[in-house]
């Protein structure tokens, strides 16, 4: 692959990536698939309640690559029940996979060259992200939680769902603050944080506690609850109030 460009490579493996992933997803028991809805709030008692793909897509996340609830990881389970040839893509982006990792993400913008130029989330080590779709809606220097998969080691790809934030919801993480349970009124990540970002994680001691959290199990569940809990991934079934929801368009 030496002689493609990453490019080339990623269309590549995204297919590959997204096949896995959902065959990955069908193996997820419904027991871990309760677990982790719980930890987001969005089981009903009986089945996954959320509002919006988004939310649908963060409950496979932790379901096939990082489950909380001391559930096993439903990517192991494709890997026994289907290992693909050792050295072929399928088990370059699967063995990518299984390695992924959830952090922080502060986007650059999309390159000429292809690619979206980002910076890691508080240390600044800059990136390479390959997605057709994350700059959508989002502006230079926005705040992301997502996790990324290295097939190639200068190939960085998105796996699961990135999540907007701001400094609102890197406050909470550096305080520990405990899910919530009350209301959540939808959201958007705050414009223009840098400042506040910056003012976040100034000290040493801070930076270290954001890259240990983030180094340590259950770092995607935790920043997808407090996502959650302040309106970041919309409303939520059972905790919005009915005046904060969409309206629908009335009849013509």
């Amino acid at each position: 692959m030496s002689d493609l460009t990453a490019a080339a490579r990623y269309a590549l493996y995204a297919p590959i990536r997204r096949r896995l992933l959902t065959e990955a997803s069908k193996r997820i028991p419904l027991a871990s698939v309760a677990s982790q809805a719980r930890a987001l709030t969005l089981w009903d008692g009986k089945q996954v309640r959320p509002a919006d793909e988004m939310q649908l897509a963060a409950v496979f996340d932790l379901g096939v690559l990082d489950p909380v609830g001391g559930q096993s990881r439903a990517i192991e389970r494709q890997a026994k029940a289907e290992p693909p040839d050792p050295g072929s893509d399928d088990d370059k982006v699967l063995q990518a996979l299984m390695a992924a990792r959830f952090g922080l993400v502060r986007l650059q913008g999309e390159r000429a060259e292809g690619g979206i130029a980002a910076t890691r989330f508080p240390n600044g080590d800059p990136l390479v992200i390959w997605d057709n779709h994350l700059m959508r809606n989002r502006a230079p220097g926005a705040l992301i939680g997502a996790r990324l998969a290295f097939p190639d080691p200068d190939l960085a790809m998105t796996c699961g769902t990135a999540i907007g934030l701001d400094s609102r919801a890197v406050e909470r993480l550096l305080l520990g603050v405990a899910p919530q349970r009350g209301p959540v009124l939808p959201s958007l990540p705050r414009p223009e944080d840098d400042a506040a970002l910056e003012a976040l994680v100034a000290e040493p001691a801070a930076r270290l506690r954001l890259e240990q959290l983030a180094a340590g199990p259950g770092f995607a569940a935790m920043v997808y609850r407090t996502a959650i809990d302040l309106g970041l991934m919309g409303p939520i079934p059972g905790r919005t109030p009915p005046e904060a929801l969409p309206q629908q368009p009335g009849p013509a």
